[in-house]
């Protein structure tokens, strides 16, 4: 035999469905969670940029099977040496699945909250 349910029960146990029903969607979407992901441009202060690094390097994730989305461009925030031949900072981000930052690193990508002076924009 069943007892019925008291007025606070009834309000804990609506204050918990409340609560179930929202984080259950929220477990689905963090399934689908992207990371900003950089890596280096690859270009040099005096040099000019022989081509756009950013279609070879979205090629390299396709051919590993990372869908990236987002493709955008930035600089490192670091300081450095102003040096003919050194780095200028530049950095190419992208935005990959949570579940692919293995994979991305292994092809020499990292996450950009390791970069907390980067700046990103939009590729010129």
């Amino acid at each position: 035999m069943s007892t019925p349910l008291t007025g606070l029960s009834r309000f804990c146990f609506a204050a918990l469905f409340a609560l179930a029903v929202p984080l259950g969607g929220c477990a689905a979407a963090s399934a689908e969670a992207r990371v900003s992901v950089y890596t280096s441009a690859g270009t040099r202060q005096c040099e000019p940029a022989a081509t756009d690094p950013m279609p070879a390097a979205l090629a390299r994730l396709a051919a590993a099977g990372v869908e990236a989305s987002a493709p955008r461009c930035g600089h490192d925030g670091r300081i450095r040496a102003a040096m003919c031949g050194m780095s200028d900072g530049r950095i190419l981000v992208v935005d990959v699945p949570a579940a692919a930052l293995v994979k991305a690193k292994e092809l020499g990508w990292r996450p950009l909250a390791d970069l907390p002076d980067a700046t990103v924009d939009r590729c010129a």
